[in-house]
């Protein structure tokens, strides 16, 4: 099994997905510069389908784009999503950064 290039920084926040037009709810559990995992209920994704992930921060909403790369399911439900990050925008780097100084 690879390692991850960077390191996961727990957190539990309430995002938006949508993937490839299919929007639901979910939690971030655990996320680094180039990826996080989502914990959801919604059932009928496919690995390597583009997403996005609407993230409320105090200014708004950022939007990062991303793939599943990761489906965690158990029993045909689905657990949650692990998700690569792509091409991250400053605004989402600087915010992983900033999670960094408060652990």
């Amino acid at each position: 099994m690879a390692r991850r290039a960077t390191w996961r920084i727990p957190i539990r926040m309430e995002v938006q997905l949508d993937v490839e037009g299919k929007v639901c709810s979910g939690t971030v559990t655990n996320l680094s510069e180039r990826g996080m995992y989502v914990k959801t209920d919604e059932k009928g994704f496919a690995e390597k389908s583009n997403c996005s992930i609407s993230i409320p921060l105090k200014d708004g909403m950022l939007s990062v784009a991303g793939t599943l790369v990761r489906l965690s399911e158990n029993n045909d439900a689905c657990e949650g999503v692990g998700i690569e990050v792509v091409n991250p925008p400053q605004k989402y780097l600087d915010f992983v950064e900033n999670l960094l100084f408060v652990l």
